[in-house]
């Protein structure tokens, strides 16, 4: 019996605008991901009779509803095989929070068995079956900590950055849904840019972070309505911070150069109930170890 335990980084998004809705009915998108140490942890074991999956979150989709499951599934139909596998999914990033938890759990899921079972599907066919399962999931496919990507999220273009960035990470006592937030998005106009991609890019090459805060921007703060209090309140605690809504939201973090400031700053931060705050640096780690968070 042979047991696998990976890790699945969270995601932040350093800049992100949605340009137009595609006649598929996804949208085209431009944004700026960054992986962050925060990570879930996934035990696959073989044993049992079939596919089964559980998160230790209740909140959470578990068996067959479940994003892991889906994407395993496919994987092992395209595979022509059955295998007996018992996954559980750690969780520690927080759900529907604009982490891309779930999609970086079915990623880190589907290059592990494929890998270690041998499977042969190729790369290809493996994002491929990433992107159906999600959007995100295509840029957890990939070892990079930092890329562009476009489309609906599967043209990625790798940033080759030297450093690693520190965040404080705020997610507040709501969640909020990546499809609600959409249609909210497509009752806006989507040639009202605000932000610039150049800008924030220029701002990370050159390591300049009071320019990379200056050129912030989610469209998706544009879309918050009456669910903007708790984003409000929550940017009201990290202070004279800058600070930036990840994905959909509601998850809201600040950036900072070195882990003193960022610790500085966050053992400042009042704990409440429900609400989720991490400290956390760039992920430079794969899916079979741990990053160094020193």
């Amino acid at each position: 019996m042979r047991t696998i335990k990976i890790f699945a980084p969270a995601k932040i998004n350093l800049y992100l605008d949605v340009l137009d809705k595609r006649k598929d009915g996804f949208h085209n998108i431009e944004t700026i991901f960054e992986k962050i140490d925060l990570l879930d942890e996934i035990i696959i074991k073989e044993k049992g009779k079939g596919l089964k999956v559980r998160a230790s979150l209740a909140r959470c989709s578990q068996g067959k509803e479940n994003i892991v499951y889906k994407a395993v599934a496919a994987l092992l139909k395209e595979a022509k095989v059955k295998l007996n596998l018992d996954i559980e999914i750690k969780k520690h990033i927080p759900v529907s929070a604009g982490l891309g938890g779930g999609s970086s759990d079915a990623a880190s899921s589907l290059r592990a068995v494929n890998k270690v079972f041998k499977l042969g599907i190729s790369k290809k066919r493996l994002f491929q079956i990433a992107l159906d399962t999600g959007k995100d999931a295509p840029f957890f496919m990939e070892d990079m900590p930092f890329a562009i990507a476009r489309a609906t999220g599967e043209k990625l273009e790798k940033l080759n950055l030297d450093y690693s960035l520190f965040h404080i990470l705020i997610k507040p006592c709501i969640s909020l849904s990546t499809r609600l937030m959409y249609a909210r998005i497509d009752k806006c106009n989507f040639s009202d840019k605000e932000g610039s991609l150049r800008d924030t890019l220029l701002a990370l090459k050159s390591r300049d972070l009071n320019a990379l805060e200056n050129n912030y921007y989610n469209i998706f703060e544009r879309a918050l309505g009456r669910d903007s209090v708790h984003i409000d309140r929550i940017k009201g605690i990290l202070g004279d911070k800058m600070s930036l809504l990840s994905g959909s939201g509601p998850t809201v973090f600040s950036t900072f150069e070195n882990k003193h400031d960022a610790m500085r700053v966050f053992r400042k931060i009042p704990k409440a109930k429900r609400m989720g705050i991490f400290l956390v640096k760039t992920y430079k780690g794969g899916s079979y170890h741990g990053n160094n968070r020193g």
